[in-house]
Parts: C-alpha cells; structure tokens; sequence
C-alpha cells in the first residue's frame, strides 16, 4: 500500500513507461481525487478516465498530445462516477467507450458501450476491458495494457484510503482477483498513488477486513444505525477517509447481510 496522505499536493504527472502517462489527482487533506492515464502506440493516443472537471484534465491532456503528437481519440471512462468524467469535454473529438451502465445513467456521452468486454490496438499497445461490476460500483470496469504491464482499475482500487463501499463486496473481491492474476507491474489506482501487484493483495485483505468487521456488528444484532455510528474498529480507523466512508461501508454491507437471510 502507499504511505498515508500527509498534508496538500498538487496534481502531478508521473511517466510510468514510455508509452504511458498518469496523472494523480491532488491531495486534499486526507482526500486524493481521481486519477487519469493517457496511452500512446504509434496510430493512437487513448486517456482513461478524465478527472473531475476540464480543467483538472487539462496537464494530462496537454501531456497526452506531447506523449502521442497527435489529439485524444478514445476516451474510457472506469465507471459512471462524477470525477471520472467530469472532464470528459476536454476532449470533445474522442469517441467514448464505456460499460452500457454507465451510458443509461446519462451523466455522459457513450459513444460505445459494452457488455462484457472491449478491445483496441493504439498501434503496437494492445489494450483489452473487462468488466468486473458491481464492485465499487454498478459499472466498474478495468484497463489492462499487456505491453506495458499497466493496470488502470478506475475505483476498484483505492490505494491507501479507505475504500467506498457500496455495492456487493464479493464481486469487488472477484475483480481484485482477476486483476492479481494478470500480474502486472504497474497498478493505476482511481485514488492515491500508482502501486504494483501487491497493491492488489492489500486491497483486498482490507475489503475482507472491513466485511468482516461490518459482519460481527450484523451477526451480534447490532442494529445498522448503531454499527454505522459506532465508527471503524481502531485497525482500520488510522486510514484516510476511514470515519467519513465507516456509515456507508456498514450499510452497503447490511443491505447485502439482509438479502442472504432474508430478512426487511
């Protein structure tokens, strides 16, 4: 995992092979905004999830044009989240590629939707899609660029921050297995700085971690009003965002409880 936010850091652009460039979103207190990645191969240049706004876009389209030579013409956004494709105008002559959740949610333009999976060469960097949701989200999909050995995982990793929970955690452990199984030597997280292949094994210990400690307040009777007030257990409570996202985490996690037993 990455060393715990400290203090406030400006968006910064990190190089993480010839061919591809991520963008970290600033750091706010014990905040980090989304991520972005721009991809160049010799006929193409592709960008992954396009921030929160334009204008937070803008160094990372600015470092896409000098990594390719040439404008954006594929955007993929991860999932249907705000600030992951609140830039998405930046690029207004790219065709966008995105989970068909995400194009009936309608918060952007989806140009080409997909099921299952999606595929492309940007010239000689192959780039394959999966979707993996709901994990994090109804429309969670992940990037896998086999040439460079890059993962970009949209929200399915947090890295270092307490993950926002909300949907069925199984599946989310799935999509983490999937993604340990390709190996890869850079994971691009949607929050916090870029990790490896162990990034992905402390994610989901800490996803298994926090269903547990959600599942012994559930199975004690604890009422979910009272566990989400209780706040996280103290192994957990040191990471960012822990208390904010604790009440959300606990009833995601009992809605999911509920509909094993039955019960409301």
């Amino acid at each position: 995992m990455a060393a715990p936010l400290s203090g406030d850091r400006p968006l910064t652009l990190h190089r993480i092979s010839d061919r591809v460039v991520v963008a970290l979103g600033p750091v706010q207190g014990d905040r980090a905004l989304s991520n972005g990645t721009a991809a160049a191969g010799s006929v193409a240049t592709m960008v992954f999830d396009t921030m929160l706004t334009e204008e937070l876009v803008a160094p990372l389209r600015a470092a896409a044009l000098e990594l390719g030579g040439r404008p954006v013409t594929i955007v993929m956004n991860t999932h249907g989240d705000r600030d992951h494709l609140g830039g998405n105008g930046a690029f207004p002559e790219a065709r966008v590629v995105a989970h068909r959740s995400v194009a009936e949610l309608g918060a952007t333009r989806v140009d080409e939707p997909f099921d299952e999976s999606w595929e492309t060469d940007l010239g000689g960097l192959p780039v394959e899609v999966t979707y993996v949701g709901p994990a994090h989200s109804q429309g969670d999909s992940f990037a896998w660029l086999p040439t460079e050995g890059v993962a970009i995982t949209g929200d399915v990793v947090f890295n270092g921050l307490f993950p926002l929970v909300r949907e069925d955690v199984e599946r989310w452990l799935s999509a983490l297995d999937r993604l340990q199984r390709l190996e890869p030597r850079h994971v691009v997280p949607g929050h916090g700085p870029v990790g490896d292949a162990r990034t992905l094994a402390w994610q989901r210990a800490l996803i298994e971690d926090v269903y547990e400690a959600v599942k012994s307040r559930y199975t004690a009777g604890v009422p979910v009003e009272e566990a989400a007030a209780e706040g996280p257990p103290q192994r957990l409570a040191t990471l960012p965002q822990a208390h904010a996202r604790w009440p959300g985490a606990v009833k995601g996690i009992y809605q999911v409880l509920d509909g094993f037993s039955g019960a409301g």
